[in-house]
């Protein structure tokens, strides 16, 4: 695929021999590795340069008239049409051998490692500068609009679907001046060849708890998320202190967003769950709260209008976003969760959608979607006793992790006859993550292994790929003090929420605040 990619670009030169309206021929054919789609700049020569001692011709000035693009190659000769300019018999065609300016884009069906490959191959042919770009899309427009953004002369989108024994990979050339695509690579990548590459680059070498900036919060927060709330194109950071929500840039300094304007809520108030999508397609997310208030669970749906949150919608129900949808499950005060998992769609108004299939015993925040080349649509969800488990598109349960996640954080006992009857407990489960299709997962640490309510010494962010036929694991970021509290990824940044054990800010109780510290670090995840 590289050596076809580059094929288009090599440089040549040759001249216009035929013009008829705004057709050419010029004298270059296969035999000189011409195709179509390939684009020439024309020069039309002038006066002679002469040397300015020895008065010997060096050559003729040049001078840039026009640009063509071929249209099909014959053996000895080829055809194109004129794109721009004034284009004569006898002038000159060249590709010269000026680095391209060049665009790398993928759809997020990519796997990493692949696209990682592809990039670091294309950069080494020494043909192209590579304009690194953060968007992540299968659509043409986008990567054409952020191409014109950064003066690309081309663009390369990557985009993968399942094929039998692996991923067939899809690569679509564009020359960014007119939009138009001029060539479409295909090639079948077995799922043995992308293993390898995984371990060809060290996937497992984590990052050894050195966080690229780190945050001692001045209030106790528990739970993190971002989103582009007021519509700008630019993501902000929201932390929940577990009654109130306040709004964060992302930076060196971590300022308040948003002038400062909060989603203040009662003080019995205790967050379960914070997420944000932009379900009514207005261009701002929405902010989804759900928590406990008393016995009852409730849910509330914000979105910021001019300089305060609005309240959009109310329910005693679980709410959580997977994928682009926003899904919900009934709360029951004996078992915590209740029912089926179901949709919630904007139709003008919020309005109950269809069932969500998951296996048993699974309840709206312990799974995430795998698309799997092989098995298609997989589960991966965590257990009632922390455990991970993948099921296929059936929700038959393929594979069981040997050992659980530490426990989780947020835990309530189910209700009893009796104070002596111990039903055991219900939890909400901790953020799963799926990035260019490698799960990224929490785990705690125990100060003592075999009395775990003494607190929890260090975190990991675990990463885990599924390779078709079994689960390889890995540390994605080690040695991480005290108990992770929450994460979220902003472009290749993930920033990590911890509590450092027995950290206590004695004056947040005067403040009528939590008093545990808690400390945000930002690692740097780019090439990971």
């Amino acid at each position: 695929m590289i050596a076809e990619t580059v094929s288009y670009f090599k440089p040549m030169t040759g001249r216009i021999t035929v013009v008829e309206d705004k057709n050419v021929m010029v004298d270059l054919g296969i035999k000189d590795s011409i195709k179509a789609g390939m684009r020439f700049n024309v020069l039309r020569e002038g006066a002679p340069f002469i040397h300015p001692v020895t008065k010997e011709p060096l050559g003729k000035l040049e001078s840039s008239v026009g640009r063509i693009e071929i249209k099909e190659a014959g053996a000895d000769s080829s055809t194109g049409t004129i794109i721009a300019g004034d284009i004569k018999e006898g002038d000159k065609v060249r590709i010269s051998e000026t680095k391209v300016n060049m665009i790398f884009c993928q759809s997020k069906d990519v796997d990493w490692y692949l696209s990682d490959s592809h990039y670091r191959g294309l950069k080494e042919t020494g043909r192209f500068n590579m304009l690194d770009t953060g968007i992540e899309t299968d659509d043409p427009s986008k990567v054409i609009g952020e191409a014109k953004k950064l003066n690309a002369e081309a663009a390369l989108l990557l985009t993968a679907k399942a094929a039998d024994k692996g991923t067939l990979l899809t690569e679509r050339l564009f020359w960014v001046s007119d939009s138009s695509m001029f060539a479409e690579i295909d090639v079948n990548v077995d799922v043995a060849y992308i293993k390898e590459l995984r371990f060809a680059d060290e996937l497992f070498a984590s990052h050894k708890g050195e966080a690229w900036l780190q945050f001692d919060l001045p209030f106790g927060a528990r739970l993190i998320i971002t989103g582009d709330i007021d519509g700008d194109g630019k993501q902000e950071i929201l932390l929940s202190t577990g009654k109130d929500i306040r709004a964060y840039t992302p930076g060196v300094d971590l300022q308040p967003a948003l002038g400062g304007v909060q989603i203040k809520g009662s003080r019995f108030d205790d967050h379960l769950w914070i997420d944000t999508i932009d379900l009514n397609r207005n261009g701002r997310d929405e902010v989804i709260v759900t928590l406990m208030k008393g016995d009852d669970v409730v849910s509330y749906i914000y979105e910021l209008k001019g300089t305060e949150f609005t309240l959009l919608y109310k329910s005693n129900l679980f709410l959580r976003r997977i994928e682009n949808r926003l899904i919900a499950q009934a709360y029951s005060s004996d078992e915590g969760f209740k029912g089926e998992v179901f949709s919630i769609l904007w139709e003008g108004e919020y309005k109950k959608g269809s069932v969500v299939k998951l296996p048993e015993g699974i309840n709206i925040y312990d799974f995430i979607y795998i698309d799997d080349p092989q098995g298609g649509r997989l589960i991966f969800a965590y257990d009632d006793a922390g455990f991970l488990n993948m099921y296929n598109d059936k929700n038959i349960r393929m594979w069981r992790s040997k050992t659980d996640t530490g426990g989780f954080l947020i835990t309530f006992k189910k209700a009893a006859p009796s104070v002596i009857v111990d039903r055991g407990e219900w939890a909400i489960k901790d953020r799963l993550f799926l990035r260019n299709r490698e799960i990224l997962l929490v785990k705690r640490i125990p100060l003592l292994e075999m009395a775990k309510g003494l607190g929890y010494k260090s975190s990991q962010i675990k990463n885990l790929w599924w390779n078709g036929l079994s689960m390889e694991e890995g540390v994605f970021i080690d040695d991480i003090t005290g108990s992770i509290l929450d994460y979220a990824i902003i472009g290749d940044k993930i920033i990590v929420l911890t509590s450092p054990m027995f950290g206590v800010k004695p004056e947040n109780i005067l403040k009528g605040e939590n008093p545990l510290r808690t400390v945000l670090y930002i690692y740097s995840i780019k090439g990971k």
